[in-house]
């Protein structure tokens, strides 16, 4: 027994010293930009962080249903497909908040599939910072942000996959892993190197071994190269989020072509199926982290809660929509946020919304419309767009 003892008291310590080697080299280690493969994250964080953006002044946040109206709308507004990978500005709005203040703007759409208020805080905490800080943030969330009952937890969706590579996120980790077997999770990606960084050198060994095999290997003689639609169709379960240039495109549409389609409403069935309060709670925590983030740094937020249609509204258990509401107001009153309540406002009807949730182009144009304006009367949102204007106390309006 003393034997055995000793032997596994000898393997911790030489594990340990290994994974203290590995750590102070940072073996297999690559950078938060070095993306293996490109996601809607992927592409959106490269195309803000690269040079051409220069620093905007409105950056959009929130899920699909911030991404899908304001992509489809500049599809409209421009004429021609827009590809989802390149195109992260919203040109209507631009011109739109320049109709009415004469100001020249610009815009970054920060919309992503699935984006939850603790992405969103990742964005603004290790993104929206210095030279890329914007005036405004406009945050679009609807309930299915803060009470996905099909969401494990906040590191399980794609968005946290990528921006947590940039910074520390442990101050955080009672939030990001509530159940006590994702905190074990965590805390060992914390203590052991080769288990917090395993996928950053699963993709060094990768790359390593497919760089010696095109070395080594004679290339196959074939007139049609291999494509990613070729490996879609052999493994259609690897790499299942990745999309390429020239492949995710928002195309133009007439009010002719624009339909409704409440083929999600089983889907939100599973998401609202059960409303677990902690997730709730957490996620309004990340909301309002993103608040005082955005506040200490001189950005003014837009709180908007986005319309949704009666049909999924009415999935919601009694009560819950109302405590989503009045959470929404009194967090952004308290933290001197804008707020625009547009959740169940009659301003929308069914036949701006493509399904059960998301607008369409049409609905989009009408949100985009009301942003603006009411941006353009918001003495806050003015200020911090430009402090030093003198007409900003002519404006009529005020905080919404």
């Amino acid at each position: 027994m003393g034997i055995l003892r000793s032997k596994f008291f000898i393997s911790v310590a030489l594990f340990a010293a290994v994974s203290s080697l590995l750590a102070m080299t940072k073996l297999g280690n690559i950078a938060p930009t070095d993306f293996p493969i490109k996601t809607w994250t992927g592409w959106a964080v490269e195309d803000f962080l690269s040079d051409k953006q220069g620093r905007p002044q409105f950056v959009f946040m929130g899920s699909s249903l911030v991404l899908v109206p304001v992509a489809g709308v500049d599809a409209d507004y421009l004429n021609h497909p827009i590809d989802g990978s390149h195109h992260h500005n919203s040109q209507y709005f631009e011109d739109q908040f320049k109709r009415h203040t004469g100001m020249k703007v610009k815009t970054f759409n920060f919309g992503l599939p699935g984006e939850m208020p603790s992405d969103a805080f990742l964005i603004t905490k290790f993104l929206l910072k210095g030279e890329k800080r914007p005036d405004v943030i406009v945050y679009g969330v609807g309930p299915r942000d803060f009470m996905d009952s099909l969401l494990p937890s906040p590191a399980a969706t794609d968005p946290y996959q990528y921006l947590s590579r940039f910074g520390d996120v442990t101050s955080h980790r009672h939030l990001i892993a509530p159940e006590w077997d994702q905190r074990l999770n965590f805390e060992l990606a914390q203590l052991v190197y080769p288990y917090g960084h395993k996928y950053d050198m699963s993709v060094s060994t990768e790359r390593a071994v497919t760089q010696a095999i095109n070395e080594w290997l004679p290339k196959p003689k074939t007139d049609k190269p291999f494509t990613i639609q070729d490996r879609r169709t052999l493994f259609p379960y690897y790499k299942q989020m990745e999309i390429t240039s020239n492949e995710a495109f928002f195309r133009p549409t007439t009010p002719e072509t624009r339909t409704f389609d409440n083929a999600n409403l089983n889907e939100y069935k599973k998401r609202y199926a059960r409303l677990n309060w902690r997730t709730y709670c957490h996620q309004m925590k990340f909301l309002a982290d993103l608040m005082n983030s955005a506040r200490e740094r001189g950005t003014q937020v837009i709180l908007i809660s986005m319309p949704i249609t009666d049909i999924n509204r009415d999935l919601l258990e009694k009560g819950t929509w109302d405590s989503y509401k009045k959470s929404l107001k009194v967090l952004a009153q308290s933290k001197d946020a804008t707020f625009i309540d547009l959740g169940d406002s009659k301003q929308f009807a069914t036949s701006d919304f493509m399904d059960t949730v998301h607008l369409h182009s049409g609905g989009g144009m009408k949100l985009l419309d009301i942003v603006a304006e009411r941006a353009a009367k918001d003495r806050k949102v003015m200020s911090a767009l430009d402090p030093t204007n003198s007409h900003i106390a002519g404006l009529k309006g005020g905080q919404l």
